[in-house]
């Protein structure tokens, strides 16, 4: 089972919003959504001359969801296209170039995709948004070059949605940090006006 992270994250995201998040409709289509994801963690389906997993899809398509509710749509599109640019420009040195990395592929792209969707997007779902889309275009633009040279390539291999799924947690976790440290100051002040008059 090379999709430890994936699993492990995803289910550990469906246990919150099952049993921690307050019931309403959009509790239960995120419960709906990541349950389809570990549903469908291992189906691929072939589209000349790639396989693709169904998970890339879907983030995908969870992506474009997310960057269609931004009203920023140059700012969501440059955005996107940089941050796609640079996971592909970092497997491409990987694969050409190993000597340059001494730390792992998979926390290089992790850490500065997640950086670079906290640094662009102002709120979660623009974050989000940000990150999954071009997750999955920089997957297809690195295969894409790649097919020039290679046969039978998989989109949205075990690598991509792992990287997905910590990518996920980092930035989900920052802006829950951020939140949890904009109440506390909220509440710090309300404290400090309090004892002033």
């Amino acid at each position: 089972m090379e999709n430890v992270f994936y699993y492990w994250i995803l289910w550990g995201a469906w246990i919150i919003a099952v049993f921690l998040m307050k019931k309403s409709a959009k509790r239960t289509f995120l419960s709906f959504l990541l349950l389809t994801f570990i549903i469908t963690g291992e189906m691929t389906a072939q589209v000349y001359p790639f396989t693709v997993s169904v998970p890339f899809v879907l983030t995908l398509l969870t992506g474009y969801y997310l960057i269609s509710k931004s009203p920023r749509k140059l700012y969501s599109f440059l955005s996107v296209m940089t941050m796609s640019a640079a996971y592909a420009a970092v497997h491409l040195v990987e694969l050409f170039d190993p000597v340059w990395f001494a730390v792992d592929r998979f926390y290089v792209v992790t850490g500065l995709l997640s950086i670079l969707a906290i640094y662009l997007g102002k709120s979660i779902h623009e974050r989000l948004g940000f990150l999954f889309v071009a997750i999955a275009h920089g997957d297809v633009l690195f295969y894409g070059i790649l097919s020039r040279f290679y046969s039978g390539l998989a989109i949205g291999s075990y690598d991509y949605m792992n990287m997905a799924a910590v990518s996920l947690l980092a930035v989900c976790t920052w802006t829950g940090v951020e939140a949890a440290m904009a109440a506390l100051n909220q509440t710090l002040q309300k404290a400090a006006r309090g004892k002033q008059a």
